[in-house]
């Protein structure tokens, strides 16, 4: 049945057909704790994480408590795992709906002594998903991608600063 500008029943504007009858966001309305924006947006990252990134073992979870739809998967075998929040752009948080989320990651951690983690994932109505990683507390930053740049003096100087 189709409704303004051609849309199906419970189909939004940018929605793609074949997104409504695909099990799993079928799997995904049915945990019946987040609204529709956030559904559609959980898809479209739980998607992004499988068919382009190649993700390992991503799992599809909810709070009702935060009425949200997060994920949690690996980017590689030997990695550990992450929290993924999707998001729509639309959605603002606070600093106090962050750290709720980062004791999501918490609660499946083992480890609790390294610091915690997790993937904003903000999606666009084009359904471009950007990632932010937010952490609780500091973190010392990745060595660069460049040997040349992993050799440079300022560098190593800037690194020990950085540690002490």
């Amino acid at each position: 049945m189709e409704g303004p500008a051609g849309l199906r029943a419970g189909a939004r504007e940018g929605e793609e057909p074949w997104i409504a009858e695909h099990p799993k966001f079928q799997e995904m309305l049915r945990l019946d704790v987040a609204d529709g924006s956030q559904v559609y947006a959980a898809f479209l990252v739980y998607m992004d994480l499988l068919e382009v990134r190649n993700w390992k073992e991503v799992q599809i979870l909810s709070s009702s408590e935060l009425h949200i739809i997060y994920l949690c998967g690996t980017e590689r075998d030997d990695s550990t795992p992450q929290v993924i929040i999707p998001t729509p752009i639309t959605v603002p948080y606070s600093h106090e709906k962050i750290q709720r989320f980062l004791q999501l990651n918490r609660t499946l951690k083992e480890d609790q002594s390294s610091a915690c983690s997790v993937l904003l994932a903000i999606t666009e109505t084009d359904s471009t998903i950007v990632y932010y990683k937010l952490t609780d507390g500091f973190v010392i930053p990745d060595p660069p991608d460049f040997a040349e740049d992993v050799d440079n003096k300022r560098w190593k100087k800037r690194k020990m600063r950085f540690l002490q």
